[in-house]
């Protein structure tokens, strides 16, 4: 079997789903990861990338304000300009199909399931697509797409996205898939040591994902400050300029971009980080307490929202009620204890192999369905002769 993960960077959560179902998937087959902006006579993904990570980091505003014109807009009746965007590139990428001949496709992110929807409808591809939802809600124009099912994070949620115009017979609330490395709890001891962060009775892990968004420092110095006997261990992504403001600071450590970040949730007593939809699944799979602190405007705001009314994440509006809610978690062995125990009953580990078996037994059984009509068409065409 082979299969073929459509993904790009806005940002890195589409790329770690992708990465997590090539892994689940390996056992059964062959399955290749395609930025699909890429799949045009002009890379555009770096392009992109930049515009996202510019728009989020300087302009946070104006991206929440894009996003809800998007929700506005959004249509299973219409296409949307974005849609046409990407319709662009979709006979090239058409050709890289042709070449690779994958089984079925599956698309992390709306890029490739408009695209993949454009060629199902302008050259009749037949062979299976899904879609994998990233983030806690309907996200603007998956509505408009046409794909064979959708892998959403939640039964809560079917609600939502039949109202936005999918079929309800084609959602399929398994979860978010993430990597075999979150799906374990790590000793934490063991894990300090590793990152060489051992020596301290309470230790806090801070994230702004790959961009290191948000105001961070503002964010440790309130940790710093409530929490004497802590150290804050600050994972700064590609943001240089904010590894530079946190080096030298006392109990801080900054550090740049890692593949460790299962390690760092191990070792973290509490994890504050803002609601992208990958590092927050990661952290409920690894069951570490959560904050959540300045989300992206748009679905990482639905993120939150979601999360902290099932219990399974709190939130905070500024940097000093961050902190106390990080210490809280620290400090209140059963406040900790109940936001674990809603983190086991909403958000099951298992979940990203059930993914791949789900999409083994879509791409099987519609394997043997076209054999089988093929094997009818030729019966019937030797009769008729």
């Amino acid at each position: 079997m082979k299969l073929l993960l459509l993904s790009t960077a806005t940002g890195e959560g589409h790329n770690s789903a992708a990465a997590a179902l090539q892994e689940a998937l390996k056992p059964y087959g062959e399955a290749v990861i395609m930025d699909v902006l890429k799949s045009g006579k002009r890379d555009a993904s770096s392009k992109v990338s930049r515009l996202y990570t510019r728009l989020t980091l300087s302009l946070p505003g104006f991206f929440g304000f894009l996003y809800h014109m998007g929700e506005l807009v959004s249509s299973s009746r219409r296409r949307s300009p974005i849609y046409y965007l990407n319709s662009l590139y979709a006979g090239s990428l058409y050709q890289k199909i042709q070449l690779l001949q994958p089984d079925g496709i599956i698309c992390t992110h709306i890029f490739g399931a408009q695209a993949i929807t454009h060629l199902r409808e302008k050259y009749g591809l037949h062979i299976p697509c899904v879609g994998i939802m990233t983030d806690y809600t309907c996200s603007p124009f998956w509505e408009e797409t046409r794909l064979d099912s959708y892998i959403i994070p939640a039964k809560a949620l079917m609600d939502e996205f039949v109202q936005k115009g999918i079929p309800k017979e084609k959602l399929i609330p398994l979860g978010i898939p993430v990597r075999k490395a979150f799906r374990t709890e790590g000793d934490k001891e063991e894990a300090r040591r590793r990152l060489g962060l051992c020596g301290t009775k309470h230790l806090f892990v801070v994230t702004g994902g790959s961009m290191g968004y948000g105001d961070i420092k503002t964010l440790v110095l309130s940790l710093i400050s409530q929490m004497p006997d802590a150290q804050v261990a600050v994972l700064c992504g590609r943001n240089e300029v904010l590894y530079q403001k946190l080096s030298g600071m006392e109990r801080v450590r900054p550090f740049g971009y890692t593949d460790q970040v299962d390690v760092f949730m191990d070792a973290a007593d509490v994890l504050l980080t803002k609601s992208g939809g990958l590092t927050t699944s990661e952290a409920l799979a690894k069951r570490v307490p959560l904050v959540l602190t300045h989300p992206i405007p748009g679905c990482e705001q639905k993120n939150t929202a979601f999360l902290c009314s099932l219990g399974a994440a709190v939130t905070a509006d500024s940097a000093d009620d961050a902190a106390r809610a990080a210490l809280k978690l620290a400090t209140d062995p059963e406040a900790a204890r109940r936001m674990l125990e809603r983190q086991r009953t909403y958000f099951k580990r298992e979940s990203t192999e059930k993914i791949a078996e789900y999409l083994v037994h879509l791409v099987r059984s519609s394997t043997q369905q076209h054999m089988e009509i093929t094997v009818q068409q030729k019966s019937n065409k030797n009769l008729c002769n």
